[in-house]
């Protein structure tokens, strides 16, 4: 890991570096971008307006671990939003990165800007770049990526960067690995990104009602694993101080409004004692707008909230 974990001292050298060439006018001192959630295994960063689901296997720097909620501050105003590691035996080394930086005073754009962190890990350990920043497309969002080899005494590590500029921010994802063969699978995880103001997928709508007249659709009713990943805020249930050993689920039917907050709910099914507490829980839940056609539209999904029991 001490190579990963030179990669993102280089990567916060970077983040300064272009941070100091931005024009003088351009201020650091908004809060806003550093401030994230993992809300069901997806960091959401609600300023910044993106929302990456951690791959399965993967988990957050244990050094974050208590402060992961707010993005590391880089000398110069560059931000490490989020490190996470494989770390199985076999994928040991493997680290995805997401920085950002405010865009403001840097002209040259995107390209350039994906094309001098590219070349940072080689101009400091020796190299090669395996592909110039290119034009690519993930999750209906243009992003710019460039590919290299990074030399180490006894070895090599292959690694991508991959950017967009979003919300006045360049948004990139630094994925690194000790296998070349490993690198494209890292890279696709990005197909699971999704942004603000971006449609739902049409796959993951199961019905709609049209308004009056056969109009656009004001209400959707999409599966519980589109609803998942528009989720934002979750409150987890308390428990009934007379239930702490009833396991089981509640099932609710829930309709969500335009701003993504819980309108309505309705039981499906559910231990008795176990449902009001699932109830309040989930009417404190936060979604992102559910757009359709570039348009919001209240949200009918199905939620279901486990409760463990104690001891678990």
């Amino acid at each position: 890991m001490k190579r990963a974990w030179f990669h993102c001292v280089v990567i916060g050298v970077l983040l300064a570096a272009l941070a100091k060439a931005r024009s003088s006018g351009a201020t650091d001192n908004t809060p806003g971008p550093e401030h994230g959630a993992i809300v069901s295994n997806t960091y959401a960063n609600e300023f910044l307006g993106f929302w990456f689901p951690i791959p399965d296997g993967w988990q957050v720097r244990a050094s974050e671990r208590n402060e992961k909620e707010k993005a590391k501050r880089m000398t110069g105003g560059g931000l490490e939003l989020l490190v996470i590691d494989r770390g199985d035996r076999k994928h040991g080394g493997s680290r995805i990165v997401i920085s950002a930086m405010d865009a403001t005073g840097y002209p040259s754009g995107t390209a350039a800007f994906a094309s001098y962190f590219v070349r940072g890990p080689i101009d400091a350990t020796g190299g090669e770049v395996l592909r110039e920043a290119v034009p690519v497309d993930f999750a209906r969002q243009h992003f710019f990526r460039g590919d290299y080899r990074q030399d180490f005494k006894g070895g090599s590590q292959w690694g991508a960067f991959v950017c967009t500029k979003f919300n006045g921010y360049f948004i990139g994802w630094t994925f690194v690995t000790y296998s070349a063969e490993e690198l494209e699978g890292l890279v696709n995880s990005l197909q699971r990104l999704s942004f603000r103001d971006q449609p739902v997928p049409i796959a993951g709508i199961i019905s709609s009602h049209p308004s009056v007249g056969g109009a656009r659709p004001q209400r959707i009713r999409v599966s519980t694993r589109v609803s998942e990943n528009l989720l934002i805020k979750r409150v987890e249930p308390q428990y009934p101080g007379d239930a702490t050993r009833i396991q089981g689920q509640v099932v609710l039917k829930a309709l969500i409004d335009k701003n993504g907050d819980v309108e309505n709910l309705t039981v499906v099914s559910g231990h008795p004692m176990l449902i009001p507490a699932a109830i309040e829980a989930v009417k404190q839940w936060k979604y992102k707008p559910c757009l359709l056609n570039g348009q919001a539209v209240e949200m009918e999904t199905q939620i279901t909230v486990t409760f463990l029991g104690s001891g678990h």
